[in-house]
């Protein structure tokens, strides 16, 4: 034994207590590792992967990760969709072990994708409903959203249809069996919203359908014609958001009436089968049309524009009085469209982001593009993203935004989601921080789904296997 050697060996304070029998002390000392540390511990030598092999490290490590990380209890759910695995936390050490380095490899892995602009590429040709693209162009709209599990659509008859979001399997079809006359000839679902519980479109006769997504019973018709005071059949609920917790859902709807008024109405969702009464209804001036408009338990937020002064606004109003608490003035566009996170406003116009602090009402981060901006989307702490009329996607870097002393440009990838090389119309955008999902409209012809994977899971990753 080389002097070298058995001076590493002597200081391998692990090895020592182990050879004292003192693996309780050993795991304790284990048990404070987060998971890259523990994982490079077993490869340090035979000893040290026995002596955390030995007691519950794996599973520990597991369980408060899945308590204190939103970030690993999302991933575990992503997976668990993508390779119906089991969620529940296993006693079996291998178990443990394996479950942890799944999801704490792949959370490391969709890290190093955004920061370094990796990604997959695919297309869902099954998606398209080539007749009826061109009626979704009004005022850049288009009845298709995502969420963890699923992509939902309308179709035609006025149905909704789900597809799994990881297998793009049909997972359910709802149908809107009440519908009436007052829909005639305008059964096409306008806008849509879902979260775990419950579905909600909102059709071109000015009705609301809502389902129950684990039976798909459709649950309720809300006729806001009928709110509005108006009969005619052709006029569409322009916008919906849906937003809040179980049992205190929020819907926020806006009804363009005959006369060229918007009118915007709160409701409060406590039971989807029992009477969803209105708590506010705000009628807005004829010359303001609301663009977009979205709903949280705290804030209702409209994005307004003013057709004589061209001028666009947000307000920020109380979801408890819808008393305005905020007005913030933004550049005219007209397909305005902003997002919202932990105090942060992310606003797009013509050729324009602009990056407000809410509570300041100040103006962070103005940045440039080189196309009319069709989306943006505040991805996470780190990133947002944006999208142009060209079908370009844009991902930028949200901490540098934030930083005053970062002079130079926050623009980190543009990438293509399409490899069409014509002009679009109006492309159309969902994202999180898994995929962005893309409807190009490039023609009444085309609208296949295109997304962009930072996770890329397309085959199960290789199980880690212990040292000998």
């Amino acid at each position: 034994m080389t002097k070298e050697f058995q001076i590493r060996y002597q200081s391998d304070i692990v090895s020592s207590l182990s050879r004292r029998l003192m693996n309780d002390v050993v795991e304790e000392i284990f048990n404070y590792l987060d998971y890259d540390s523990l994982k490079n511990s077993e490869a340090v030598s035979v000893q040290w992967r026995d002596n955390i092999a030995y007691g519950k490290t794996w599973k520990k490590l597991l369980e408060r990760n899945l308590r204190l990380s939103a970030e690993w209890r999302e991933m575990l759910e992503i997976l668990v969709l993508k390779w119906s695995l089991d969620s529940s936390v296993p006693k079996n050490y291998m178990h443990c072990r394996t479950l942890c380095k799944q999801v704490g490899n792949s959370v490391s892995k969709l890290r190093r994708n955004w920061l370094e602009g990796r990604h997959s590429k695919n297309e869902f040709t099954d998606f398209s409903q080539p007749e009826i693209e061109s009626i979704f162009w009004i005022r850049g709209s288009l009845n298709f959203e995502m969420n963890k599990s699923w992509i939902g659509r309308g179709q035609r008859d006025g149905s909704i249809r789900f597809w799994n979001r990881w297998t793009l399997e049909t997972s359910a079809i709802f149908q809107p069996l009440l519908l009436t006359n007052r829909l005639l000839g305008c059964n096409t679902v306008r806008c849509l919203q879902f979260n775990d519980d419950i579905v909600v479109a909102s059709y071109f006769g000015g009705s609301i359908c809502i389902w129950n997504v684990h039976t798909t019973e459709l649950l309720q018709v809300l006729h806001e014609m009928d709110v509005a005071n108006y009969e005619s059949h052709y006029i569409p609920v322009n916008g919906l958001s849906l937003g809040g917790s179980p049992g205190n859902y929020w819907l926020l709807s806006c009804l363009s009436s005959p006369t060229e008024q918007d009118f915007v109405t709160l409701r409060l969702i406590k039971s989807p089968s029992e009477e969803i009464p209105i708590v506010h209804r705000i009628v807005l001036d004829q010359k303001l049309r609301v663009l977009q408009l979205l709903v949280n338990d705290t804030h209702v937020m409209l994005l307004i524009s003013d057709t004589e002064t061209k001028r666009d606004q947000i307000q920020i109003r109380s979801t408890a009085s819808m008393e305005i608490l905020k007005t913030i003035q933004i550049p005219y566009s007209e397909m305005g469209v902003f997002d919202y996170r932990k105090g942060l406003l992310l606003v797009g116009s013509r050729y324009e982001i602009q990056l407000w602090d809410t509570e300041t009402a100040i103006c962070i981060r103005s940045v440039r593009s080189s196309s009319s901006i069709v989306f943006v989307k505040i991805i996470s702490d780190r990133y947002w993203v944006s999208c142009n009329t060209s079908g370009k996607v844009e991902v930028w870097d949200l901490k540098c935004a934030l930083n005053p002393a970062h002079t130079r440009s926050v623009l980190l990838h543009q990438l293509d989601a399409t490899n069409l090389h014509c002009p679009l119309l109006y492309p159309v955008v969902r994202a999180d921080e898994y995929q962005i999902a893309l409807i190009p409209c490039r023609a009444k012809d085309y609208s296949e789904l295109h997304i962009i994977d930072f996770l890329q899971l397309d085959e199960k990753a290789p199980i880690d296997r212990p040292i000998d």
